[in-house]
């Protein structure tokens, strides 16, 4: 598809396809987000945003079996390295990567997934790192996570965003079939039963970081580069999310091909993969768990962003 010279945004009819995948512009572009990230002024525009969208598609790569019991967080920073000095490979992102997200959904379901749900929050976030590796994925994170450190705040802004009929209508988007208003209500209210509560008066970001050492080991932990730009260096332009298994963007290939451009990556069968895994074969768990998955997703990048467009990458 050719770039003309309008400014106009992306049409939402547009589809753009490359490297034998297809990228469609979802509706909804985070308007009700608050966050400070923001795309460069010399980004703006129609085909800028196209170029964005191609150099992402060129970089979307198959993830090894090696690193498919990893994650990476959805920043779209470029990776340093790993804590053991290895460079940074393609793995599947998720928001805070699973560490962050498993740990939510645990939070969501409770008593149906805690030993003891009242336990002290850093033991709830080792039970959560433990269960991950006896069912085969290393809990990962990186250094300064946003996420991790944002946990709350982002729990916090589940509950307003929920007011707004335009995010409500971009979960609907996302979950097509299994968004569930009344189970969404349900799940609402025991979040703000966890922070009326004060389950979260002594977390600190630590415990996600030191979860995922002790129980993923130093391959599952990244350094990412704050080079200065914006909020820690984060300049993302677009949230791109990922629906071809086994495939994950390579941010490193997308920084060289565009000059240190960033987006948010996720990968929607990664926390397909999670909400099942905790569901322990519950359905109803199973769509609390994905619900609560799309929360956190898309929570989190309002929290850190504002007015961004989402694509939905999908095999041509």
């Amino acid at each position: 598809m050719q770039a003309n010279q309008s400014d106009t945004p992306v049409s939402l009819n547009e589809v753009i396809t490359r490297s034998g995948l297809a990228a469609r512009r979802l509706a909804d572009d985070l308007s009700w987000g608050e966050g400070a990230i923001q795309p460069l002024a010399e980004h703006a525009g129609h085909e800028q945003e196209l170029e964005l969208v191609n150099a992402v598609l060129d970089a979307i790569e198959p993830v090894s079996e090696a690193e498919k019991a990893y994650s990476s967080c959805t920043d779209g920073r470029l990776p340093v390295q790993l804590q053991n000095g290895e460079p940074v490979p393609v793995r599947e992102q998720a928001v805070g990567a699973d560490m962050v997200s498993a740990f939510f959904v645990a939070e969501v379901l409770g008593p149906r997934f805690y030993a003891d749900p009242s336990a002290p929050v850093n033991e709830r976030i080792s039970e959560v790192a433990e269960f991950l590796k006896e069912n085969g994925l290393l809990p990962s994170s990186h250094i300064a996570c946003g996420a991790a450190a944002g946990f709350v705040t982002i729990v916090q802004n589940i509950l307003r965003y929920s007011k707004q009929p335009s995010y409500i209508l971009r979960l609907q988007a996302l979950l097509p079939g299994m968004y569930d208003p009344a189970l969404h209500k349900s799940l609402l209210l025991d979040l703000r039963k966890l922070l009326d509560t004060g389950a979260y008066n002594s977390l600190t970001p630590d415990m996600f970081l030191q979860a995922a050492q002790e129980v993923g080991g130093r391959r599952a932990v990244a350094e990412l580069k704050d080079d200065g730009r914006g909020v820690r260096g984060h300049v993302e332009e677009a949230v791109m999310r990922v629906q071809v298994p086994g495939r994950a963007l390579n941010t490193a290939k997308l920084a060289v091909a565009t000059g240190g451009r960033e987006v948010f990556g996720v990968n929607d069968n990664r926390m397909e993969r999670l909400a099942r895994l905790f569901a322990r074969g519950n359905d109803q768990d199973y769509k609390a768990a994905r619900i609560a998955l799309e929360d956190f997703a898309s929570s989190g990048h309002g929290t850190l962003a504002k007015g961004l467009p989402t694509y939905l990458i999908t095999a041509a």
